[in-house]
């Protein structure tokens, strides 16, 4: 399942929009700079739909207009945003020198606002990497720094990456809490965009907790307006998240629309993370249909594309589909394998239910179910 970080959502990604995007404090001084935060806020919508390619382009315009600059405020937020462009795209190992030296030139410059956002950036990072004990103490930085500079809408993303946090841990209560208080930050302010990323990874919350209806009627409103403001970036992994809330309560039709949408938006996004993402959910609905071998093809993509994309949590989960496809397969010894491979995947990044989850696999397989 994908939560959407709020960098933008941390990602399970996920979360989503991007916190780091926004401009914290820093004031255009020269037309240079005007025009630089111009084609940033260009770079930043291209970014979300269709054109990651133009997205990067016009960063890259954006830094060199930076020139002199390079060494103020907006010099480290046009490093972050580079860096963000980059990311959503799974391009993780790229984009951390980035945040790095947004983060570096942001502590130097004293420069608070932007040492918030990098530490929130690289937090993403690190939990997406399966790191969470190191992202937790980075958002716990950041959101100190936040809220002494009165960064109200960082302090709505951190809490929303806070509760992807609790919930990779499994505490549900506490990532339900932390997601409050961040749609009710956003709520106030009616940020319509950061409001579809929290319902995203709320609804994947109830998902995880058997609330169906709770989790449909999040993912209708957050798609709503992800489709109104050309959100293609959202709108794909909130298919993905409805797909696997089909395949949880076996409505494979519906699975079968919400799967084929998410893996077109991956592909015209050229996003290696959310297309290994959604050819797991694929190869879980051949599966459920009776195709075990096709789902062993589809698994076996799925796991090299999520290699590339260095998202931890999601390579565990594609062993674990990978494992019951070969197990239905009848290949039992192999489907051990995987899963035990799965096992420590899970174990290695605290993911405390997908813990409980595999091993009881291991111990009492059963079949014919997502999960």
């Amino acid at each position: 399942m994908t939560v959407r970080p709020a960098v933008p959502s941390l990602s399970h990604g996920t979360s989503a929009t991007d916190p780091s995007l926004a401009f914290g404090r820093a004031k255009p001084k020269t037309a240079g700079s005007t025009e630089a935060r111009r084609l940033a806020e260009l770079a930043r919508a291209a970014g979300l739909g269709d054109s990651p390619d133009d997205a990067m382009q016009l960063s890259l315009e954006a830094l060199t207009l930076v020139g002199d600059e390079a060494q103020t405020p907006l010099g480290a937020d046009v490093l972050r945003w580079q860096g963000s462009l980059l990311r959503q795209r799974s391009r993780i190992s790229d984009a951390e020198p980035l945040f790095e030296r947004s983060l570096a030139l942001s502590i130097h410059l004293g420069y608070e606002a932007g040492e918030a956002h990098a530490l929130n950036c690289l937090a993403g990072l690190c939990q997406r990497r399966g790191d969470v004990t190191t992202a937790a103490g980075l958002l716990t930085d950041a959101l100190a720094i936040a809220d002494r500079c009165g960064e109200t809408r960082l302090i709505g993303m951190i809490q929303q990456n806070l509760g992807i946090i609790a919930d990779i841990r499994g505490n549900p209560a506490a990532a339900l809490a932390h997601y409050l208080v961040s749609l009710r930050t956003f709520e106030r302010s009616s940020d319509l965009q950061a409001i579809s990323w929290v319902l995203n990874n709320l609804g994947y919350l109830h998902v995880k907790e058997g609330r169906h209806d709770e989790a449909r009627s999040c993912f209708d409103r957050a798609l709503g307006i992800a489709r109104s403001r050309g959100d293609l970036m959202s709108e794909g992994t909130l298919e993905e998240n409805r797909g696997e809330l089909f395949l949880t309560i076996s409505d494979l039709p519906a699975a079968e629309r919400s799967i084929h949408r998410a893996l077109a938006i991956a592909a015209q996004r050229e996003d290696d993370a959310r297309r290994a993402a959604s050819l797991k959910l694929q190869g879980a609905l051949y599966r459920l249909r009776g195709s075990p071998l096709l789902a062993i093809d589809t698994l076996e993509r799925a796991t090299t594309l999520s290699a590339v994309g260095e998202d931890a949590l999601l390579g565990g989960e594609i062993l674990y589909q990978f494992g019951l496809a070969l197990r239905d397969a009848g290949r039992g010894d192999a489907a051990n394998d995987v899963l035990r491979a799965a096992l420590e995947s899970f174990e290695r990044i605290a993911a405390r239910q997908w813990v409980g989850r595999t091993r009881g696999q291991l111990t009492h397989p059963a079949s014919g179910r997502y999960l």
